[in-house]
């Protein structure tokens, strides 16, 4: 039986031969261009790719060490103090919107002081949401072992990491030290809980259903044009970068047309009168599915109801696919209505191998994130 882990970074990747592991097809196609040049394909994403392998599983991972302009899929002060700063315009309370922001304001201070950013994030795939390939207890010590050995003075993260969907994994986590990070709270549909809605999701999704009109037509991944693909980034940049916010993963033109060429990602758009109005791109991975591509034209709203169109779609594909959907942050209230439990999201941190002032700087931030963030973002329903 193996007992080893092994690394592929810039200086070895051509030793690794894709076609040995159990996924290893994929994350070709996946990364190929972008252990090249991450900027070409993400805008705001810069970070070198490597691969760690764990018998025939092949581990997607980033590594940073500053680069503070980068989106939150692989920088943890993105995550943690720029986003958090924005989304405080969601807290209508004055007083506790002040005091909150001179909190984040003195802990980004401490932030750059302990080098936040100098993290091995595993199974990363720079999307918003990363579905994991399950680890066994064994494998996760492999893991930490062998990056400790390799980046001692990084930190090492796991993002998307939750209650519902990996269990076994936090005991895992708990059992080599790993400290939970809260990063945001999500709303998940089970199969079993897809399967049997209660009376009033029913209604829901019928109602979701009639949304679909006869102007509008299904298009998904074979049938769209290189003017689609533009549509596309329209869409989403629309939708995640202007309406939420610019620290979104910036998906460009060649990133879209990678994962249509290659079938990475499941498409389905909705076009109206030969324009496409509304997308959403599917990821899945070991029975789950999730949505890192999602756009509609918002000046269609409300006669078209865009949105509730493509919650259809998606559910309808879950259920055919008896997928787990996992649905990612945001419209709380839309998405328990329809099937969806809420959870806490955590990054899984390993940092006992760091000096005294960089380990007390996460277990202080974890703790206010569990007193503070978890409760407000429940509260508010985000």
């Amino acid at each position: 039986m193996w007992n080893k882990a092994i690394i592929f970074t810039k200086e070895n990747m051509d030793e690794l031969d894709w076609s040995t592991y159990e996924n290893g097809d994929f994350l070709k196609d996946y990364f190929e261009g972008l252990i090249e040049h991450t900027t070409t394909y993400i805008k705001n994403v810069e970070t070198e790719i490597c691969f760690v392998a764990l018998g025939k599983k092949l581990i997607p991972c980033t590594v940073n060490e500053e680069t503070y302009e980068n989106s939150y899929v692989c920088s943890p002060y993105t995550h943690y103090i720029t986003y958090a700063k924005e989304e405080l315009r969601f807290v209508s309370n004055k007083l506790l919107r002040v005091i909150l922001k001179a909190l984040l304001n003195s802990f980004s201070i401490f932030a750059k002081k302990i080098e936040i950013n100098k993290i091995f994030y595993i199974n990363n795939y720079c999307l918003s949401t990363n579905l994991i390939t399950p680890l066994t207890a064994e494998e996760v010590y492999l893991l930490k072992e062998l990056l400790i050995e390799r980046f001692p003075k990084h930190q090492l993260g796991f993002r998307s990491i939750n209650k519902i969907c990996h269990k076994d994994m936090l005991k895992s986590f708990k059992n080599e030290g790993f400290e939970l990070l809260p990063s945001r709270y999500i709303y998940i549909s089970t199969s079993e809980r897809l399967h049997s809605p209660t009376k009033s999701e029913r209604k829901r999704r019928r109602q979701d259903e009639k949304c679909l009109t006869e102007d509008m037509t299904i298009v998904t991944n074979e049938e769209f044009s290189a003017e689609d693909i533009e549509r596309i980034v329209e869409l989403y940049n629309q939708l995640y970068l202007e309406k939420y916010s610019k620290l979104n993963p910036q998906f460009t033109y060649k990133f879209i047309e990678k994962m249509l060429e290659k079938n990475l990602l499941l498409f389905q758009g909705i076009k109206i009168n030969g324009q496409l109005e509304a997308i959403s791109g599917t990821f899945v991975l070991d029975n789950m599915m999730t949505n890192p591509i999602y756009g509609y034209n918002l000046s269609l709203f409300p006669q078209a109801q865009l949105y509730r169109v493509l919650r259809h779609l998606n559910t309808k594909l879950a259920l055919e696919n008896n997928y787990l959907y996992h649905q990612s942050a945001g419209a709380g209230k839309f998405k328990k209505a329809r099937s969806g439990i809420g959870t806490p999201e955590y990054t899984a941190l390993y940092v006992d191998h760091l000096p005294f002032y960089k380990k007390h700087f996460w277990k202080l931030l974890s703790f206010l994130l569990k007193k503070i963030g978890i409760p407000l973002v429940e509260k508010l329903e985000l």
